[in-house]
């Protein structure tokens, strides 16, 4: 799925469009561009929470407040969704019927984006080893190396797709010692140095 895809369907009524994948890659129509780290945090949670239920098949979600909407349509590995203002918007059987066509246009043979590897600077594990010890104090050097074994980080040369796994993972662990709600704040902040 790319950015014109979404964008095409934002043309055609949909508000803000993304695409998360279970790992927290989002890929969001231009109009949602500005919340893409919000977005992808958003669908990590989905994820994570669907993952904790187990054992129950959630396709779709929808999320109405007084000013604004989400629907989401769930996929084993992703979901497409689209945020938007309560008073701009079409019937909600509008939303739902676009936001199915994207679902399909990808099932039928639309290529995933090719995006080109983003390497990172090569002082971002330390600055991530920093913020591990704030939380986990003497465990992080422990839980950090484990990590980096686990998910087979080349510390050499550590491109975007591999930080946010093992951001992933050093938060999963983490949460295991302190919690998972300081768990996910950890998450979050070790995201927050990738921006």
């Amino acid at each position: 799925m790319n950015q014109e895809i979404l964008d095409k369907f934002e043309e055609r009524g949909l508000k803000i469009v993304f695409n998360v994948s279970k790992d927290g890659e989002a890929i969001v129509s231009k109009s949602g561009v500005g919340l893409k780290s919000k977005i992808s945090q958003t669908g990590v949670v989905i994820f994570e929470t669907i993952n904790a239920i187990g054992g129950v098949k959630i396709d779709t979600i929808e999320v109405i407040g007084a000013n604004r909407g989400l629907l989401l349509e769930i996929g084993e590995d992703n979901l497409i969704g689209t945020l938007f203002e309560r008073t701009e918007t079409p019937t909600f059987e509008n939303l739902w019927s676009l936001l199915r066509e994207i679902k399909e246009e990808r099932a039928i043979g639309v290529k995933p984006e090719e995006k080109p590897r983003v390497m990172l600077p090569p002082d971002i594990l330390d600055e991530f080893k920093k913020v591990l010890k704030e939380y986990l104090g003497d465990f992080a050097d422990r839980i950090y190396q484990n990590q980096i074994k686990a998910q087979r980080i080349n510390i050499e040369e550590v491109y975007e797709e591999d930080a946010r796994r093992l951001i992933f993972a050093l938060g999963k662990a983490a949460g295991m010692i302190i919690g998972p709600t300081k768990g996910k704040e950890l998450t979050n902040k070790l995201l927050g140095k990738l921006k």
